[in-house]
């Protein structure tokens, strides 16, 4: 008993003493904003790396693709900050380099998607274009479907944006465009990226652009992703998940046209690739068709598989080896062979653009004067000063949605 008494009598103690004398309470983990836009455009990033010895923030490129690599310097609390100079209002991505190791900005949530990694942190710099989201402005809906693709042997999804109003009863039915991403893009890409839902809402809301759906599909015809996209017979798989298995439930859950007058089909790089060959090999399912930055080199049999078939071209920055990118007619020819002249009464549009500055440039210079020489109607265009970059084909998705549907003239 004597011992019980003595425990209490210690516990009460030890409690009084602990309530006149708490420990003092842990330091509360800094709140980081990041990143920050100013009025003026530019941009703070921070990052809380109390033990890091160096913090480089990479990013910010340019339309030519130059990235910035800004050194940042940590305050008294451990977080590290920098400031960009004034930027042109656009989407950016950017990263973080903490003693050499890529990390992206655990403060912000918006994350530029890529297929099979963590892609970039990316942020908007808010200005006149399409893609800021204007106050006032009615918003479209994102869905997001799941399938099993027999095509693929893969369980894969696709996106569909509906405009703002959107009426599954309306008696018109809605045109619809195929939106296609590039390599190494995800079927969300155009969302995350564009962003295509954000360029159609301004655009509709200006009277610029008919209300209509957009699909953005996963641009690989086989399970492999951008790994195996090169692989033999990858375009013809990639068609027949779109047209086989993607237009079909499409047309039996939404109030789309079943007309190819009202359908269309564009993409970026690959997806420009695939949006040609889908389209033009079949009129009788779209006759309105885009190319951004068109990688035609990924036509079936329009480039040698073997690095060695053909001559390599000296070393590009950083060493590596590229080969040269060249399309002859005899190859394109085969590869549209039921094109011609009189496909002029199927086509509504046929819209491409590229970089000037974008390697692509070349074969899609060489598809245009093919077009020419078959006296096939195409508008094309180049952006000066521009690589292969999101901007473009931002500005691509906006020259050309109020083309798309138009009454014929």
């Amino acid at each position: 008993m004597r011992i019980k008494f003595a425990l209490l009598a210690f516990a009460c103690a030890f409690s009084a003493a602990f309530a006149q004398n708490p420990p003092a309470p842990a330091p509360a983990a800094a709140v980081i904003h990041s990143p920050e836009v100013s009025v003026d455009g530019k941009v703070t990033v921070r990052l809380n790396a109390p033990n890091a010895k160096e913090v480089i923030v990479s990013g910010f490129a340019d339309r030519l693709t130059v990235r910035k690599n800004l050194a940042m310097q940590k305050n008294d609390q451990g977080v590290w900050s920098v400031t960009t100079d004034t930027l042109t209002p656009d989407i950016y991505v950017y990263s973080f380099l903490v003693d050499g190791m890529r990390v992206n900005d655990p403060a912000n949530p918006d994350i530029h998607t890529s297929f099979g990694n963590a892609g970039e942190s990316q942020v908007l710099v808010p200005g006149p274009n399409t893609w800021t989201p204007q106050p006032d402005v009615p918003r479209g809906a994102l869905t997001r479907h799941f399938y099993h693709s027999a095509v693929a042997g893969d369980e894969r999804e696709f996106w569909v944006y509906t405009p703002a109003g959107y009426n599954p009863k309306r008696k018109e039915p809605y045109p619809v465009l195929y939106l296609l991403g590039g390599l190494g893009d995800r079927s969300d890409s155009w969302i995350a990226a564009g962003p295509a839902n954000t360029i159609l809402d301004n655009l509709i809301a200006q009277g610029k652009a008919k209300p209509m759906l957009i699909v953005m599909p996963l641009g690989y015809g086989n399970s492999g992703g951008p790994a195996q996209a090169r692989s033999e017979g990858m375009l013809q798989a990639f068609t027949s998940t779109l047209i086989d298995e993607v237009m079909p439930q499409v047309e039996k859950v939404y109030n789309v046209s079943k007309d190819r007058n009202g359908r269309a089909i564009a993409g970026l790089s690959m997806g420009g690739a695939e949006s040609t060959f889908v389209g033009l090999n079949h009129l009788d399912k779209f006759a309105w068709i885009g190319s951004f930055s068109g990688a035609y080199v990924m036509w079936p049999g329009a480039m040698p598989p073997a690095p060695t078939a053909v001559p390599v071209a000296a070393p590009a920055a950083g060493g590596e080896v590229r080969r040269p990118m060249n399309l002859d007619p005899a190859t394109i020819s085969s590869i549209f062979p039921a094109l011609h002249e009189k496909s002029n009464a199927q086509i509504r549009l046929l819209w491409i653009a590229c970089g000037t500055e974008d390697r692509l440039v070349r074969v899609n210079r060489q598809f245009k004067d093919y077009l020419d020489s078959e006296k096939i109607n195409v508008t094309y265009t180049e952006v000066p000063a521009t690589a292969h970059v999101w901007p473009i084909w931002r500005e691509n998705l906006t020259a050309l949605a109020p083309l798309l549907f138009q009454d014929k003239k």
